[in-house]
């Protein structure tokens, strides 16, 4: 065996797939280096001996294993010890026996094959049986009697990886946008046209035709089918393959990828004729006689197709334009629309709140089925409390109500409540009731007189039901629950809630709690867009009929009458401006769709994850921005925007999925698990002191046993008879199992500890996450059922708490703590250690502004602005999200190694804490000029400049306009030498500053071309001249500069430290260690204390340790390798355990006197760059009403000088400049002033003695052109006065002649 190397984290660095860590971790986590017993015992990591083997290698612990078999147990695990890296199982039936078969062959072929001197071996524990407790079903974590206790943390540490890497890959990060599509598309839609109903056309009302027959139609859509994105072409003699629209095609061509909905339509029309015969003595007997009835096959609108789902060609041909692009986004007119999850109130269950008075509500989006019970004090005597509900916008006490929904006394009633317990102030509230009923509705116990009393309130609504009482009670009140006593039932449920929060039994509703919460996503989104825009198509439908059934004519095609054109453009003006509808009022609502950003693969992520609560900014808003404990695991606690939107926009948990719609009924299930149904047959005592069972907020029945029936039905998820999806909640205090099957809640995967043992690895040697489900290994929980549940944080904690208390009662376990944190959060190394505004703005801000990969199809796309860094790298680091992600085919990077680069975006520079010539104070860098001209953190800039004219007839114009088209002419705005005959450049050709860019010429010649402006230059990389569907060429020019960084330029690290270059100075001035390394940055000391970040410190001394061969590799948040453990790797390499170096001074070659902290540390390159934001002019255009500099670039504007920066010239005594910069070359002016009267003289035309005229300075107060002198004043001094004066305010000036 080789010697053994101590270990100290939870991964390995360099191995065909993540294994264990921390080998040599005590109980307590901490490595212990110093014992050479400990590490000669412990087990050491190897390079596997084949690529294609999914296996750890380590050498196992003979004498260890030997210790246990001595102890003389009864029951030992068999292990097999495969050298092949393939594990071999023994039956778990075998007793009294501890055996260890070991394949020669395997270290035959390690031998012939690597040719390595040390033997190796592959263990896979995976496999040994968890010995059971005695007497007990439940999980005994048991194999610390079989084999040390760091073995099993290490060996389901790494299924737990191999798990999480398998979720990651069947899930992917956008399953949640593309899953919510899907369901649209595939019954959503249908769903939507099936709500529209009947539609009954009415012919308008015509006076001359009293007596003919009037006609009707009646319209009925059908089934919806969806096209796929073709081009609409008016030639069909093209192949089908030539004529699939892709999303790139939609890009070039800026059209929206979209397809087409085509709806079955019936009409049928009929006349009603009054017959002679009547059945009862005056009634006429109406007859229907039916004239024509048509279907076919309409074309309602196109709507929008998101990439990679079900509908696109992407999806359906496997294809894919760019490895970094998962889908899960929109393409609107060539541009990427993505939806933000919008948080929205549950609607599913009844909410309990303490505003004006204690209210239960049942809250639905139509406001007619709106339901709310009040505890408000009484009319007639306010020192008494009563309750009333709102029904249809009427209020009346809810006794009445009772009665009415066919109560037939007050015990009945009573009991219908059913509340045990009953204290003297509830009873008070029950009486008060009672009597407050008796006084609004006198005699309402009668039968029928309280059901006349409420129709006849709601009657006088504003806006009454048309159906009777049965109907209208039927279709608004509670319309989950079928039959009137079962309405009344659920009633007295809601009054119940009411008086157990009156009484303190229960709590009111936290609105910003996630189980109260539901994400809208593309479906639910979708539908309420949609449906404005079909109801207005179909009000537009409605008139064009009437019109032709009025007259004697026949309708005409049912194609004229829908305009697809509303759909299609309301969807597109949607999607293009944000606003969208309300999900309750009527008005509109922005940011629900916002424009996919792509500075980096990181950034167009966090996009597609990000989710959203609508609020009013500036109003109160309570506890909303606060982090709530339901987010755990959920959303993302530190990813959030500072500013206004902070805690309103927030970030998923990289674990977290969303439910999508359950169509297997449940019902059925509850029935045979033990739950009485609720119908017109249950009576009260089936019901009283027993357990309610929800579906979604509904009441179903009741359960005399709960536990058997929340047993059941687990049992039944488990087994795959009811959705993994479906939420299982038992309320023991409150006495309701409440069951979620709707879609918008949001899950997470998680361990079951008690079929921990039931892990095997599969032939493949790779794990299926669906498989895992199906093995109840990994069950889905949300919000609300994670309250019934006890959850360990890590592996870890699994054996630490047997070790201390005994066996656990943990019931499920995390994959991994840091699967707690978003995307960008998670990529952190050591992120625990730092403060958290620095994890927030390094996660939202500087890793979504950081320079690093663009999109591999980049040669279809023409992003205004993109970057590229010339040479990305990986960090030297791991963290365990970042290793799931990636897959086994990974393309870039090693093939032992699974890292995906492209959430990465820098380069691994050597920095060294220290100051240098005072350049680097505060958060400025100092930067080796040698390591840039090599190419470091040098990175490509590309603009892309559009231009567009007209390619249609100009035809139908009011006013006449000439034809605009792509061409060259001689121009005075710049130089045209690069452009072709079309107005185009060459591609290659240099364009600089002022240059003409795109040539546009009318016919009469006038030229309208674009040109550079001042601060713009660069290559050509590409040019493309396309055309859409709305009769628009397009032209896009796209520049290249290649930039390295400049003094003014920003970098950030992963930890929140940023700052801008001071000073790029010679690499010989730099200090250099004895090994000849010179730093590539140098930073300030100061910077650590004052922004709280040793994580950064951690960083450096860890990719110190593994540049030099160290095998600890992780930084992952809250399991990171201990100080003790990164500093014992730097003293076995023979450096400083603490990672300072004796380095000698670039200047005077002296050796420094005190080490200098230098270690590699993740640099980005951020996109703020000062070639971009450097301002200059001498005098330029000014605004026309205060002679001021303009503030654009873009318009050669000046830049902004405030009071702040005005007591900075004058500190440093530059009050010539100050003088010559706001007053020479801003808004100079003069005036005149008369120092008689000390008013301002008007220079104006006057005549003099003798008829000559003279124009010159004169007082019109003094009527004297003496004594006026001249003055220097800013014009904005002078418009003052000007604006003063016409308000009748003149202002006198003091001079003074020198």
């Amino acid at each position: 065996m080789g010697k053994s190397q101590a270990n100290g984290d939870q991964s390995p660095d360099v191995s065909d797939s993540d294994m264990m860590d921390f080998l040599n971790l005590d109980g307590d986590g901490e490595g212990d280096c110093d014992s050479p017993r400990k590490d000669s015992t412990k087990g050491e990591r190897q390079p596997a001996v084949d690529a294609d083997v999914d296996q750890s290698v380590m050498d196992v612990d003979f004498e260890g294993l030997s210790s246990v078999v001595d102890e003389g147990k009864e029951n030992q695990s068999v292990m097999d010890v495969n050298f092949e890296g393939i594990p071999s199982v023994e039956d778990e039936g075998k007793e009294k026996q501890s055996a260890m078969d070991v394949e020669l062959k395997g270290m035959l072929s390690v031998e012939d094959e690597e040719k390595q001197e040390e033997s190796t071996m592959d263990v896979d524990f995976t496999g040994t049986p968890a010995v059971e407790d005695e007497g007990k079903g439940n999980v005994s974590l048991g194999l610390r009697t079989q084999v040390p206790v760091d073995f099993n943390v290490a060996s389901l540490e790494k299924f737990c990886k191999e798990a999480s890497r398998s979720f990651f890959s069947e899930n992917g990060l956008v399953s949640h946008q593309i899953n919510s599509y899907n369901d649209f598309v595939s019954q959503g839609l249908q769903e939507l046209i099936d709500s529209i109903g009947e539609i009954t056309v009415e012919p308008d009302y015509d006076p001359s035709n009293r007596d003919g027959a009037r006609k009707y139609a009646t319209i009925k859509f059908g089934k919806v089918t969806l096209e796929e994105p073709v081009f609409m072409v008016e030639n069909n003699d093209l192949a089908v393959q030539d004529l699939k629209l892709k999303p790139r095609h939609a890009r070039l061509q800026k059209m929206t990828y979209s397809s087409r909905m085509n709806v079955e339509m019936t009409v049928q029309v009929y006349t009603l004729e009054k017959s002679d015969k009547a059945k009862t003595g005056k009634d006429m007997h109406v007859s229907r006689r039916d004239i024509m009835k048509e279907t076919k096959q309409v074309s309602i609108g196109m709507l929008p197709v998101m990439v990679k789902s079900n509908l696109c060609w992407l999806h359906k041909l496997r294809e894919s334009d760019c490895q970094f692009d998962s889908g899960g986004y929109f393409l609107i007119k060539g541009t990427e629309k993505v939806f933000i999850a919008e948080e929205q109130k549950c609607l599913s269950r009844i909410w309990i709140t303490d505003r004006s008075c204690l209210e239960a509500s049942y809250i639905s989006v139509i406001k007619r089925e709106k339901i709310y019970v009040k505890l408000v004090q009484s009319k007639r005597n306010e020192s008494r409390k009563v309750i009333n509900i709102s029904l249809l916008g009427a209020i009346m006490p809810i006794w009445v109500v009772f009665f009415a929904l066919g109560v037939s006394s007050d015990k009945e009633a009573f009991d219908m409540i059913d509340i045990l317990n009953c204290d003297a102030s509830v009873f008070n509230i029950i009486s008060s009731t009672v009597k407050e009923s008796h006084e609004e509705c006198e005699g309402f116990r009668t039968p029928g007189r309280a059901r006349q009393y409420v129709d006849k309130l709601i009657r006088k609504t504003k806006f009454p039901p048309e159906e009777a009482f049965d109907e209208y009670v039927c279709k608004y009140m509670f319309p989950g629950v079928n039959g009137i006593r079962c309405k009344a039932i659920f009633l007295g449920y809601m009054v119940k809630c009411l008086l157990m929060a009156y009484s303190g039994n229960r709590k009111c509703d936290n609105k910003d709690d996630f189980r109260n919460k539901r994400l809208d996503l593309a479906c639910q989104l979708l539908r309420r867009e949609l449906w404005v825009h079909i109801m207005f198509a179909q009000r537009r439908m409605v008139k064009l009929m009437q019109k032709d059934l009025s007259s004697d004519g026949n309708l005409q095609d049912l194609r004229r009458y829908i305009d697809a054109s509303i759909v299609t453009n309301g969807l597109n003006r949607a999607f293009s401006t944000g606003s969208w509808r309300h999900p309750y009022k009527s008005e509109r609502c922005s940011g629900v769709v916002a424009t996919l950003r792509r500075a980096n693969p990181l950034q167009m992520m966090s996009d597609l994850r990000k989710t959203r609560q609508w609020f009013a900014y500036s109003g109160t808003t309570g506890d909303a921005r606060y982090p709530n404990p339901s987010y755990w695991g959920k959303l993302c606690f530190l990813s959030t925007p500072d500013g206004e939107k902070c805690g309103f926009v927030k970030n998923l948990a990289v674990t977290a999925m969303v439910s999508t719609v359950v169509k297997k009924p449940l019902i059925d299930t509850f029935v045979s698990c033990g739950m009485k149904k609720l119908d017109d047959k249950i009576t009260l005592q089936d019901i009283s002191g027993k357990d309610r069972i929800f579906l979604n907020g509904n009441l179903l029945g009741v359960c005399a046993d709960p536990g058997e029936l929340i047993s059941r039905l687990r049992s039944l998820r488990r087994s795959k008879q009811i959705e993994p999806q479906v939420e299982i909640k038992r309320d023991r205090h409150n006495k309701e199992v409440r069951v979620f099957s709707d879609p918008g809640r949001i899950l997470r995967p998680l361990l079951v500890v008690e079929n921990l043992r039931r892990i095997t690895r599969p032939k493949g040697g790779l794990y299926s996450f669906q498989e895992l489900m199906d093995q109840n290994i990994i069950e889905l929980i949300g919000a609300e059922e994670e309250e019934d549940i006890r959850c360990a944080p890590g592996i870890r904690h699994l054996f630490t708490r047997e070790k201390e208390e005994g066996p656990s009662d943990y019931t499920h376990c995390e994959l991994d703590p840091s699967f707690l944190l978003g995307l960008s959060c998670s990529l952190i190394p050591f992120a625990n250690h730092n403060n958290a505004k620095r994890v927030l703005m390094q996660a939202e801000k500087l890793s979504q502004q950081a320079i690093g990969y663009s999109p591999l199809n980049s040669h279809s796309r023409f992003d205004s602005l993109s970057h590229q860094i010339f040479y990305p790298q990986r960090p030297l680091f791991k963290t365990v999200v970042a290793d799931c992600l990636g897959k086994a085919d990974y393309n870039f990077g090693r093939k032992d190694d699974f890292t995906p680069t492209e959430y990465f975006n820098g380069q691994n520079a050597i920095v060294s804490v220290n100051f240098h010539q005072g350049f680097n104070q505060e958060d400025s860098l100092v930067l080796n000029r040698a390591s840039l001209e090599r190419g470091m953190f040098r990175t490509l800039h590309f603009k892309s400049y559009k231009a567009q004219v007209e390619n249609k007839e100009i035809t139908r114009r009011l006013k006449h306009k000439e034809k605009l088209s792509f061409g060259k002419v001689q121009s005075k705005k710049g130089k045209v030498d690069s452009l072709d005959n079309e107005g185009l450049p060459y591609v290659g050709a240099s364009l600089q500053s002022g240059d003409i860019v795109i040539g546009k010429v009318t016919e009469s010649g006038e030229d309208l071309s674009a040109k550079l402006m001042h601060t713009e230059k660069g290559m050509v990389e590409k040019v493309v001249l396309s055309a859409n569907d709305d009769g628009m060429n397009f032209a896009t020019v796209t520049l290249r500069q290649s930039r390295s960084p400049c003094v003014g330029d920003k970098f950030a690290s992963m930890h929140g430290q940023k700052g801008v270059v001071g000073l790029l100075d010679s690499q010989e001035n730099f200090p250099f260690t004895r090994q000849g390394i010179v730093p590539d940055i140098i930073i300030n000391p100061n910077s650590f204390p004052t922004r709280q970040t040793p994580g950064q410190l951690l960083e450096a001394a860890l990719g110190k340790g593994i540049a030099l061969g160290g095998k600890v590799g992780y930084a992952t948040p809250f399991t990171t390798p201990s100080v003790d453990v990164i500093t014992e790797q730097l003293h076995k390499a023979g450096f400083s355990r603490w990672g300072g170096e004796s380095v000698l001074n670039g200047h005077t070659g002296e050796r420094m006197k005190s080490l200098v902290f230098i270690g590699p540390i993740f640099y980005q390159r951020l996109t703020h760059m000062s070639e971009d934001k450097v301002k200059f002019r001498n005098t330029g255009p000014v605004h026309p009403l205060t002679r001021q500099p303009v503030e654009d670039k873009k318009r050669f504007g000046g830049v902004k000088f405030g009071e702040m920066e005005r007591d900075c010239l004058l500190g440093h005594g530059a009050a010539a400049s100050l003088h010559e910069r706001l007053f020479m070359l801003s808004d100079f002016s003069q005036m005149h002033i008369c120092q008689a009267c000390e008013r301002v003289a008007n220079v104006i035309m006057r005549p003099e003695y003798g008829g000559k005229k003279v124009r010159g300075p004169y007082c019109l107060f003094c009527r004297s052109a003496e004594r006026i002198v001249r003055i220097n004043v800013p014009y904005g001094a002078k418009l003052l006065y000007q604006e003063l004066f016409s308000m009748g305010i003149c202002l006198k000036f003091q001079t003074e002649v020198h």
